[in-house]
Formats: C-alpha cells, sequence, structure tokens
C-alpha cells in the first residue's frame, strides 16, 4: 500500500476541537509511525511516541489515551491517505482497464521506498500480537479491498460478489506479499518493472475471465 511517505491527511475524528489541537494529534500520528519503523513493534510505546513528538506523556494521552486508540487513528489516517490517492485516479477519466493498471502500478512503485517496505511489515507484526490491532488492520485491509473491487466490478460486471471479493483478495495479498522482493534493498528491487508488468497482465486476465474456484457456500 502506498502514501507513507507523504504527510498524510488525519481523518474526520481526530481529537482537537481547535486547529492547534488537530495540528498537535497529527504530529502524534507522525511521531508514531517513525517511532514504528525506527524501533519496531516490540518497542512502540507511548511514553517513545511522546518523546519523539516532544511531548509529555500525559499531553500525549490528551489526544490519545491508550496504545489501541493511537493505532487505530495511525490505520485510520494510513487507508485514508491511500483511498484518496487511489479515488483520484478512479475518477481521472480514464478507462476501466487503464484506471486499474495505474492503481496496481501506484501500489507496486510504492512498495519501493524504505518507509513502506518497514512500515508494514512492522505492523503485521504488532497485529500478530495484538487481537485488536489485528482487528484494525482488517478493517483498514477491508477498505482498501472495497476499492480494488470497485475497480474489478467496472471491468467485468458480470463478476459476482464473492468472486470480487476474491479477486480483490488475491490481488491485495500478491502485492503486499511481493514488499519482500521489490521493496527497498531487496533483492529484485531493479525489476520492479518487470514483475508489475507480469503482475498487471495476471490481475487483468482474472479479472476478464472470471476465473475462480467455485466453493460451495457453508
Amino acid at each position: 500500500m502506498s502514501g507513507v511517505q507523504e504527510r498524510q491527511t488525519a481523518p474526520k475524528t481526530l481529537p482537537g476541537t481547535y486547529a492547534k489541537g488537530r495540528t498537535r494529534a497529527e504530529d502524534v500520528l507522525d511521531a508514531a509511525v517513525a517511532v514504528l519503523i525506527k524501533h519496531g513493534y516490540h518497542n512502540f510505546t507511548l511514553r517513545r511516541v511522546a518523546d519523539e513528538a516532544g511531548l509529555r506523556l500525559g499531553n500525549l494521552q490528551h489526544y490519545f489515551p491508550s496504545k489501541d486508540a493511537l493505532v487505530q487513528a495511525m490505520l485510520d489516517r494510513v487507508i485514508d491517505t491511500y483511498l484518496a490517492r487511489l479515488g483520484r485516479i478512479q475518477s481521472s477519466g480514464l478507462d476501466p482497464e487503464d484506471q486499474f493498471r495505474k492503481i496496481i502500478e501506484t501500489l507496486f512503485l510504492d512498495l519501493n521506498t524504505r518507509r513502506t517496505t518497514v512500515f508494514f511489515p512492522e505492523l503485521w507484526s504488532l497485529a500478530n500480537h495484538n487481537r485488536q490491532v489485528a482487528a484494525y488492520m482488517e478493517r483498514m485491509y477491508g477498505r482498501y479491498r472495497e476499492l480494488l473491487g470497485a475497480s474489478i466490478t467496472r471491468i467485468n460486471p458480470a463478476l459476482g460478489e464473492k468472486q470480487v471479493r476474491q479477486i480483490a483478495l488475491f490481488i491485495s495479498a500478491s502485492i503486499e506479499g511481493h514488499t519482500m522482493f521489490v521493496g527497498h534493498g531487496k533483492p529484485w528491487r531493479a525489476q520492479t518493472e518487470e514483475v508489475l508488468g507480469l503482475a498487471t497482465a495476471s490481475f487483468l486476465w482474472l479479472v476478464r475471465s472470471g476465473e475462480t474456484p467455485v466453493v460451495p457456500e457453508k
């Protein structure tokens, strides 16, 4: 997923009635991302985030009273930024297949950045040890898959709802999985364009054909 390297736009639910409060909350979220990248999930604490943001712990807790609240706000802002970027592609006037290609390209090329390469694996690790974070992650990725599903449906309206969900999940998992191969400092980074071409062609074939396994509903 892309957009971590940009300063992200805070979601509407961020605390802080006044502009100064909203800006301070955004600074805290920037600090949270920085701590996760620099120190890893094992060292991701409110106190360390407060230090990174130049705040006292009590002041930070005015905006985010718990670690879970901070993580939830951080993930909301990450996905809001992604959806804004990808939404602009969807409303660009390109035909559905070109929109789809551009979305896949945007996501793939972002894997090359150091921040994205480090940030998301740390989130996955954090989710492995915290059920609430895992739930936040699933909600975040669910919103992302909905956007992919909308693009898939525009290309092939004949696909059923379950097929769209399956294909969106497969595409999302495939892109995320490439982080360890074409990410910053990874062995296949120089071949990103070639891998992107293969992935895009494969995804488009799957969307056009609708060749997904038929699994009986339980």
